[in-house]
């Protein structure tokens, strides 16, 4: 048998190459399997990618609405009130590529007021309200994102002490003065009287002394009593004074007050209230002054005023029917009194009374509030775009070659009913005929160069009122007082609810620091710094509202408050307006620190 011849080496190779194909094509097929699934998990990802981008960018929208609303909420924070009517009226933001489907915000519970614990406006309160934000935004794609973010607005409101004074506060009452609500002077406290009762905080970043400040007297005056915190009156028996050791100071003020009566040897500090770093307080109610910049027009009423008087004591018969020049009254826009209307609600009495603590003849500018009133609720709606109204009153045309003649003011006459909230404003003398505000109650406040009440019985014309204009002064010197034709109304009751800010006689001078008196030394103390002109023995006066007083008067200073031959004080019945801790019974255009914080953050699935 022959054996079969070996395979050539030809044959071998063509094995090897048909494998080797083999081997390729697999390898080609896992390859493109490979590369296939890499694609598209490549196309995966960036379509995952592409989404989350997306979604983070509508998210990111969501935040960006919500500051944009928070912004709105600002603004509307500057009077410190935020209303139901401006929550409605929050817009939905604008932003490129973005739409949103919902922007709400929402009051959420009572506005809550908290003792501020830090920073410039430590010691002071403000008044907190929780609004959650709602905003859903979405894009071209129909991506969409949800968030709820809560915020806390915190307002820092001027008329949120029952008595605070910028400089020396000195309490020297005649016939008792019970007051209740917080008591602050960033000054010096001088406190004397044999009948004077606090029922709640007083304070000072400086010193308190039981006497008065030009040295009348012997010693401290018995009869000063404040509460301690069970609500039991307790004597004043000490000072700084007597008690120069900060330490001695506070131990007895806790024994005996339950530290409600505070110094800088607490710790207390001066209270910044909420003005620009720089501006005087006066400036709250100076006229307009077309260089005013911005944080100036912000405090100054007669720039927030919705109505505002210049009024030209030269020429007052072309005031009612000059009232169509927007520049005389009124923000350009605002409907205005007819004439008719006008004369009604203004009316010039020059030389209407003799003022007595002034000694001169009264130019008032009578301004009816019934009247007012009246003409605000037949007035378009746009009259009153949020139901409230700021008016304020200049002069002009005043002759400089007069002045001594020149006593221009207005006067406040049938107020005693609010129809909406009110605050009344002027550079010059303000002085309100009757109670004010006592029936029914809208949040008001009354500024001025200084602030008189007077009641009902008050009459213009009685024998010796009026000013003949035969000399310039009436009773122009000391000596001359016992003997000026002059007859004091006798007061009848009278109710004032309504926040006060305006100047303030001082005394001039301190024996405790050292500075000499000269007569009169006086200047009446908190008990004058509301002024009465009247006959007021036994007969009350009630005030409920915040005494606040950061300046001297600058107009109301012709004399000092001792030649007191021209009034007798009232009993005084004197109290913090509670209502004002909350931020929607604050008098319109009330000066306000205002903040807005993120609180919380929350996603909507």
């Amino acid at each position: 048998m022959r054996t079969p011849p070996l395979a050539s080496s030809g044959n071998r190779s063509t094995a090897r190459a048909g494998f080797a194909l083999e081997a390729t094509l697999l390898m080609m097929v896992l390859l493109a399997a490979v590369v296939g699934a890499a694609v598209g998990a490549s196309v995966m990802l960036q379509r995952s990618a592409r989404t989350d981008a997306l979604g983070t960018r509508v998210q990111y929208a969501t935040e960006a609405g919500a500051d944009a609303v928070m912004a709105q909420l600002q603004s509307a924070l500057q009077d410190g009130i935020i209303s139901d009517a401006e929550l409605t009226a929050i817009s939905a933001p604008t932003l490129s590529g973005f739409t949103y489907a919902r922007v709400d915000a929402t009051r959420i519970g009572a506005p809550v007021a908290r003792t501020i614990t830090s920073g410039a406006y430590r010691g002071l309160f403000g008044l907190n309200q929780r609004i959650d934000l709602d905003i859903e935004a979405r894009d071209a794609q129909s991506n969409r994102a949800n968030v709820v973010v809560s915020v806390n607005t915190q307002a820092i409101p001027l008329f949120q002490f029952g008595v605070f004074y910028q400089e020396d506060l000195e309490i020297h009452n005649g016939p008792p003065l019970t007051f209740a609500g917080w008591v602050h002077t960033n000054s010096n406290l001088y406190l004397a009287s044999s009948n004077q009762y606090f029922e709640d905080l007083v304070t000072t970043p400086n010193r308190v002394f039981h006497r008065y400040k030009d040295g009348r007297g012997a010693g401290p005056t018995p009869g000063t009593y404040i509460d301690n915190a069970a609500g039991t009156a307790q004597a004043l028996n000490f000072d700084s004074s007597s008690l120069p050791s900060p330490q001695d100071f506070v131990l007895r003020s806790q024994q005996r007050f339950d530290g409600r009566l505070q110094t800088g040897a607490h710790g207390v500090t001066a209270l910044n209230l909420p003005l620009p770093t720089g501006v005087p307080p006066i400036e709250m109610i100076r006229p307009r002054n077309a260089g005013d910049p911005a944080e100036v027009r912000d405090v100054k009423f007669a720039w927030k005023a919705d109505m505002h008087i210049a009024f030209d004591v030269s020429n007052p018969s072309a005031f009612c029917p000059s009232l169509a020049d927007a520049t005389v009254m009124d923000r350009p826009g605002l409907q205005k009194p007819t004439a008719a209307q006008c004369a009604a609600i203004f009316t010039w009495r020059p030389d209407a009374f003799h003022e007595g603590r002034e000694l001169i003849g009264a130019d008032v500018l009578d301004i009816d509030i019934s009247a007012l009133m009246t003409w605000f609720a037949t007035a378009p709606a746009t009259r009153l775009a949020s139901a409230q109204s700021i008016v304020y009153v200049t002069f002009t045309g005043l002759d400089a070659a007069t002045s001594a003649r020149d006593y221009p003011a207005v006067r406040l006459i049938n107020g005693a009913t609010l129809a909406y909230p009110f605050t009344f404003a002027t550079n010059r003398p303000l002085y309100v005929r009757g109670s004010f505000n006592s029936i029914g109650w809208q949040p008001s406040s009354l500024l001025g160069d200084a602030v008189t009440f007077l009641s009902t019985a008050f009459v213009d014309d009685v024998a010796g009122h009026r000013w003949n204009g035969a000399a310039p002064l009436f009773c122009s010197t000391a000596a001359a007082v016992g003997s000026c034709p002059f007859t004091r109304n006798t007061a009848v009751p009278t109710s004032v609810h309504a926040a006060v800010a305006a100047g303030h006689s001082a005394t001039p001078c301190d024996v405790g620091a050292g500075a000499g008196c000269t007569s009169p030394p006086y200047g009446g103390g908190l008990e004058n710094f509301p002024r009465f002109l009247e006959n007021w023995a036994g007969v009350t006066f009630i005030y409920r509202g915040s005494l606040v007083s950061l300046f001297q008067s600058a107009q109301a200073a012709r004399r000092t408050w001792a030649w007191r031959t021209y009034y007798n004080p009232p009993n005084r019945d004197w109290a913090f307006e509670l209502r004002f801790r909350d931020p929607r019974n604050l008098p319109p255009g009330t000066p306000t620190v205002g903040t807005v914080n993120r609180i919380a953050f929350r996603p909507v699935y």
